[in-house]
């Protein structure tokens, strides 16, 4: 299927623009995608599987709980389980290429709005029916590419900057990414708890027993680790756009060196074995981003969480014992999702798992700290 095919025009949009902050003489990439959430969710003309999830997501149940000194929004929401349990990434390559890929083939009533990059890249931005918060999206390359970040951070520079009221997504191979054909997510900014945190943190507040510390101080860029966060992160502030893709590309290749080490543990791939879906050897690190673009002072902010893996070892129980649990982007940003009620009234109780959770996941204190060590002498 021709994803393009998917494409809703601004004629088709005009009426719902109405309800929206727009510029009707120039109207652009933020204000489609505010208008196409409005679309989709309309009980009579929009996308029926997302109309139907929205009203189930309007029982999904959710909690504030501290770990650790943190906040984290612990949620039940059953319209996440097939996100949960995809095995996507250990499927052979044939069962995961465009025939049967769900970004190439749209479900029934799901559309989109093309955003032309300066680049002339194409991606399609649709609404996401496994819903984390009302008015997610996807981002979706309109052609299948693999789920790789390296030589595309630009294009999530300038997806950044064409939806300023959204924070973009990515979640990496092995890192909680559920498809194979490449794609960022969105969603409002600051809807999130950790978004929160670090808003707060960076204005010199404090979030429990977490600390920032500024690690590198380069022209127009800044580099923080975050301390007692349960996860490793590292934040970077800056309003130079080339400066942020440069030092991106060389943390990477920084990340890359030390996710080596990942090797011998237990339901966890070694780094750099083979990808079934892909046909070829892992090439990039296990990372979740956050990206957000400010245009008020033209500045951006970019959270980087490192992994291990997406899963704990609770995932790999069996009985009682499993707890169906995936650590992607979202989590990273404290918001922890559960589909079954089991799983959710269980770690209502034992925070201590929780803690376990971010631990088994992110990139270890001996891990984080030579990484560090080597960002600051960049």
């Amino acid at each position: 299927m021709n994803i393009l095919k998917r494409h809703l025009s601004d004629a088709e949009l005009v009426e719902y623009f109405q309800q929206v902050d727009f510029n009707l003489e120039k109207i652009d990439d933020n204000q489609r995608a505010e208008a196409l959430i409005l679309q989709q969710t309309d009980p009579q003309k929009g996308y029926p599987r997302l109309v139907k999830n929205l009203q189930i997501y309007g029982q999904a149940l959710s909690i504030e709980l501290p770990v650790e000194t943190i906040p984290i929004r612990l949620m039940l929401n059953k319209i996440r389980l097939s996100s949960l349990t995809s095995s996507i990434f250990e499927k052979k390559r044939k069962e995961a290429n465009e025939k049967t890929c769900i970004l190439c083939n749209l479900d029934r009533g799901q559309r989109g709005v093309i955003m032309t990059l300066p680049n002339t890249r194409q991606f399609i931005a649709l609404t996401n029916p496994a819903i984390t918060l009302p008015g997610d999206l996807t981002i979706a390359a309109v052609h299948h590419e693999n789920q790789l970040i390296s030589g595309r951070f630009s294009d999530m520079i300038e997806i950044a900057r064409s939806l300023y009221n959204f924070s973009i997504y990515f979640n990496g191979v092995m890192a909680g990414a559920s498809s194979p054909h490449l794609h960022f997510q969105a969603d409002y900014k600051d809807k999130l708890i950790g978004e929160i945190q670090i808003q707060k943190m960076l204005a010199g507040q404090a979030v429990g027993q977490a600390r920032m510390k500024r690690i590198l101080k380069c022209a127009d860029l800044e580099v923080y680790t975050i301390e007692n966060y349960l996860r490793a992160v590292h934040i970077v502030v800056t309003k130079n756009a080339e400066l942020l893709l440069e030092f991106f590309e060389r943390y990477l290749a920084v990340l890359n060196e030390a996710s080596y080490s990942l090797r011998g543990i237990p339901n966890v791939p070694d780094y750099g074995s083979l990808i079934p879906a892909f046909g070829t050897m892992e090439s990039e690190p296990r990372l979740n981003i956050m990206l957000k673009y400010y245009p008020d002072y033209e500045g951006y902010i970019l959270a980087l969480f490192p992994k291990k893996y997406n899963r704990p070892k609770c995932y790999f129980q069996k009985g009682k014992k499993q707890v169906l649990v995936g650590l992607g982007i979202k989590e990273a940003l404290g918001n922890l999702i559960t589909a079954r009620e089991s799983d959710y009234k269980y770690l209502k109780e034992n925070l201590h798992v929780i803690s376990q959770f971010y631990l088994e996941t992110s990139f270890s204190i001996e891990l984080t700290e030579t990484l560090i060590q080597v960002l600051k002498n960049l």
